[in-house]
């Protein structure tokens, strides 16, 4: 592997365990603590060793020190002895859910943030004659399902604040009151994510479009832009949108799969092969 796809490949690597913490917005009863551990070592850390990301920081002035800042905002938010998001309990992972929105709405611009720094190194291997197909599917694979997380969280997300937010209303008796109107900020800041992912979304494959209209369509019939189908209730319309998500979702994870773990293994090959060769050529000038 050229050592830009090492490069690319380790970047993906880190994306991964952004898009990975999007799960702890699924209203679940455990979450793995070792896989919490795993996420944490390496979002806390790549930013500190000597890695590519770390690297890309160093040598972009204010664009890498506003980026690094982001980072460990990020890290201490979620990852840290300080989160009041996620905390180690026992054998589980607790979550405030009342903090759900901050996960995407940290998650999905740092996520970006990395993507574009992915699509530099892309271009550089690109116009340097130093595409590798497999890095090419790799990447292809990886923007389908991050997309499909992002809209089955998120959808998942929208339809629990709205009936939220109804279930407000109707106890008001239609007075928006606090909690009614805080909500309707959160269900606004969830908006404005899927619309931050749609627009830098790449991938057009039909289940990938097909799904994200479903998405977008009920979040105009929510926010009256857009009337219901004759016959049909917001649950309904739901189902339809997280049955096509789902379907995306499986489609799409099982072809990142395919190629993800072989090309972080050959990373991890070729870069402990290039440790042992410096070693070895700094041992041989030393005995000179």
């Amino acid at each position: 592997m050229l050592p830009i796809n090492r490069v690319i490949v380790s970047l993906v690597y880190y994306n991964s365990l952004l898009r990975d913490t999007l799960e702890y917005s699924t209203h679940r009863d455990k979450f793995d603590v070792n896989f919490y551990n795993y996420k944490k070592n390496g979002i806390v850390n790549e930013p500190l060793l000597n890695t590519p990301l770390k690297s890309f920081l160093d040598s972009n002035g204010e664009k890498g020190d506003e980026l690094r800042k982001q980072i460990l905002e990020y890290g201490e938010t979620f990852y840290s002895d300080k989160s009041t998001v996620l905390r180690v309990d026992g054998d589980t992972i607790k979550v405030d859910h009342n903090q759900d929105v901050l996960l995407f709405e940290k998650t999905i611009p740092l996520h970006e943030s990395i993507n574009a720094v992915i699509r530099i190194h892309e271009k550089y291997a690109q116009d340097h004659n130093q595409v590798d197909e497999k890095i090419v599917k790799l990447l292809d694979a990886d923007e389908k399902f991050y997309r499909s997380v992002v809209l089955f969280s998120l959808l998942n997300t929208i339809m629990r604040k709205f009936n939220e937010f109804n279930k407000e209303m109707r106890e008001s008796h239609g007075e928006k009151g606090p909690a009614a109107s805080f909500i309707e900020q959160e269900l606004n800041t969830l908006v404005r994510m899927f619309f931050i992912s749609k627009a830098n979304a790449t991938c057009k494959n039909s289940e990938y479009t097909d799904a994200l209209d479903l998405v977008e369509h009920l979040i105009e019939m929510m926010n009256g832009k857009r009337e219901l189908p004759k016959g049909k209730n917001f649950n309904d319309v739901f189902a339809e949108a997280n049955a096509k998500v789902n379907e995306f979702l499986i489609l799409s994870e099982d072809s990142w799969k395919l190629y993800y773990a072989p090309a972080v293994q050959e990373m991890i090959k070729d870069n402990q092969e290039a440790r042992a060769r410096a070693q070895e050529a700094q041992k041989k000038e030393e005995n000179k």
